[in-house]
């Protein structure tokens, strides 16, 4: 009867650790795609200083809303910050950053009106605070996007 134990015991304790390799395995995946694509966007940043990033995989939008991921950061009064952007090579789409606090909208590399997407833009904070962050894409596409905060210079 132990024999019977042990190997039951030993077939779940195989199971769990292949269940566990293939989540470890699944998630290092997904994330590879973030990881390089932030090293390619920290090259494009120029004289500017790295602060922080911010890594996305955006599935496809199946209903009118559109997906999006959201960070907060906390921004000093008196400082240049510049956002960049980039998405994956695979993807077709636009991405974009916008940058909000509750009441305002301050900025983003997206412009609705023409459809012009850049690579950067800067923001002159006035005021220390909490800002958010939201990624996505212009269409809706899925994909990897990555976007890099860095400081330019105090004003």
């Amino acid at each position: 009867m132990s024999g019977i134990c042990k190997s039951t015991i030993t077939k779940l304790c195989a199971t769990a650790c292949l269940c566990i390799a293939m989540c470890v395995c699944a998630k290092s995946s997904s994330a590879q795609c973030g990881i390089a694509l932030k090293d390619e966007v920290v090259k494009e940043i120029g004289k500017s200083t790295y602060l922080k990033d911010f890594r996305v995989r955006l599935e496809p939008v199946t209903t009118s809303k559109k997906q999006k991921e959201e960070f907060s950061i906390l921004l000093n009064k008196g400082t240049q910050y510049r956002f960049t952007v980039k998405a994956d090579s695979a993807c077709t789409d636009q991405v974009v950053l916008k940058l909000y606090d509750f009441t305002k909208f301050y900025g983003s590399n997206y412009d609705e009106s023409d459809g012009m997407s850049y690579t950067s833009f800067d923001f002159f904070c006035a005021k220390t605070q909490v800002y958010y962050i939201s990624l996505s894409f212009a269409g809706g596409k899925e994909g990897c996007a990555a976007a890099v905060v860095s400081y330019v210079k105090n004003y």
